[in-house]
């Protein structure tokens, strides 16, 4: 079972300065889904000392100047697909690593460390990682869906994506959110195969689906429409199916930004009761206002479970083709 600690990733600036007005009719969704997302490259989430077989401390990373966050590309010139690439390489003994670190990219010779289990580099790596998130909507074979980027727990990174999947979710089951502590819906990542995540950022994922979808039509609404009052979301929390839940609109940002455009409160009894209001998972769940869809849950206020933030909708469908 899986569930995202996304809720209190690092976000930063989603807009452009000429962000392009949407009005599109969309199939809203709320559906909870598993998410499956490999990285392209590999994440050096932490390093650590070495000993090597004749007892002296070695610290690889600091010595060729690798750090925390950067992703390593390719392995004496050929590109990785995951950790073991790593550690097949070096029975070759001496390596080189292709390294990317923001927008530059460079290449260190390293020696590994001869340990008493074998040549190790001290660098703990991630290739992948999965979790529950909601879709937002669908534009013919397209989705958008979480709001938020998918981010590295350890570095707080958003998670370079070369591919994912996004299936159907089984055994769900509800962690309730309250003061200090944030809930989360779980369960199993082993069903049916949706379709394919091919983007992450700042604003959420997206990607293309397998086969055409059912559900309620609507137009998207530039954020000049959206109003403070009171609106709904959108989302299955416990395996009975999508339903609608009154929330309010309390506060909206004019700029944007940041994934945090609005802020909203879950005023729906019934989903208080089941929830505590926003929880982990719930990410991506539809905004409704006037009929219309104005964005989509983000995070959650953790001393006030029932309240969160929120993003636009336009800020969510920017860039996609």
């Amino acid at each position: 079972m899986y569930k995202f600690s996304a809720l209190i990733c690092t976000i930063m600036l989603c807009v452009s300065a000429n962000c392009t007005v949407f009005a599109e009719d969309v199939t809203v969704s709320g559906e909870c889904v598993g998410i499956k997302v490999y990285t392209d490259g590999l994440i050096v989430t932490d390093t650590m000392d070495l000993t090597d077989v004749c007892g002296k401390q070695i610290d690889i990373a600091s010595g060729y100047g690798i750090k925390k966050g950067d992703i390593i590309t390719k392995v004496n010139g050929t590109a990785v697909e995951n950790a073991q690439d790593i550690s097949d390489a070096l029975s070759c003994g001496q390596i080189t690593l292709s390294l990317r670190r923001k927008d530059k990219e460079f290449d260190v010779t390293i020696t590994p460390a001869q340990t008493e289990n074998g040549p190790k580099l001290g660098l703990w790596l991630r290739d992948s990682t999965a979790g529950l998130g909601t879709i937002t909507c669908y534009m013919g074979n397209k989705f958008v869906g979480l709001g938020h980027g998918i981010c590295d727990i350890d570095t707080g990174n958003i998670m370079p994506v070369k591919n994912g999947l996004i299936q159907e979710c089984t055994s769900i089951d509800i962690i309730k959110g309250k003061k200090g502590s944030p809930g989360a819906i779980t369960g199993a990542i082993n069903g049916k195969k949706l379709g394919k995540v091919s983007a992450n950022d700042f604003c959420g994922i997206s990607g293309t689906t397998f086969s055409p979808t059912d559900g309620t039509k609507a137009e998207t609404a530039d954020k000049t429409e959206i109003r403070t009052g009171k609106a709904s979301i959108l989302s299955d929390v416990d395996s009975t199916g999508i339903k609608e839940y009154e929330i309010e609109i309390s506060h909206i940002s004019a700029s944007g930004g940041k994934g945090k455009d609005m802020v909203i409160k879950i005023t729906d009894k019934e989903l208080i009761e089941k929830t505590g209001g926003i929880v982990q998972g719930m990410s991506g769940s539809p905004i409704m206002q006037n009929g219309k869809l104005v964005g989509a849950v983000t995070h959650v206020f953790v001393n006030d479970p029932t309240k969160g933030y929120g993003v636009f909708i336009e800020n969510m469908l920017e860039g996609i083709e």
